[in-house]
């Protein structure tokens, strides 16, 4: 199963990271990767680069979107799709300093979802050492 985690970057920082998400990635998987005792440290570097996410907020998006679809359910901060006819299985959680998707597919549906929150959202697998920016969705002009 795939894990990613993403998180939502400061403005400024992501000023600073958008043309280079490599050395972003670097700190997040430094901060990942710390042992328990310098855990404070990455506490503080963390809170630093990265806002805590609005749980209520990420929630809602997720079960407005799914709400009528039958290959999607919910339990709390858990969003689970298990889509028999794309053969995937996706659980996202929210938690308050990143949401984590667990899937078997490279692109899961919550990726496409996630874009409406209009945040700077960093997505980092830190098994397979891929990272990206999720782009926001331009709203439509009339």
């Amino acid at each position: 199963m795939k894990e990613l985690y993403i998180f939502d970057v400061k403005e400024e920082f992501y000023k600073l990271y958008k043309a280079k998400p490599g050395e972003l990635f670097y700190i997040f998987n430094r901060i990942y990767n710390m042992k328990a005792s310098d855990k404070e440290y990455g506490y503080n570097l963390f809170c630093q680069i990265s806002n805590f996410m609005d749980k209520n907020k990420v929630n809602a998006l997720i079960k407005n979107n799914y709400k009528d679809k039958i290959m999607y359910s919910c339990n709390g901060s858990e969003h689970i799709i298990n889509n028999l006819f794309l053969n995937e299985i996706s659980i996202l959680t929210v938690k308050n300093p990143n949401i984590k998707i667990e899937s078997n597919i490279k692109k899961p549906s919550f990726l496409e979802d996630l874009r409406d929150l209009k945040l700077h959202l960093f997505v980092c697998d830190f098994k397979e050492k891929n990272y990206y920016f999720i782009t926001r969705k331009r709203s439509k002009v009339n």
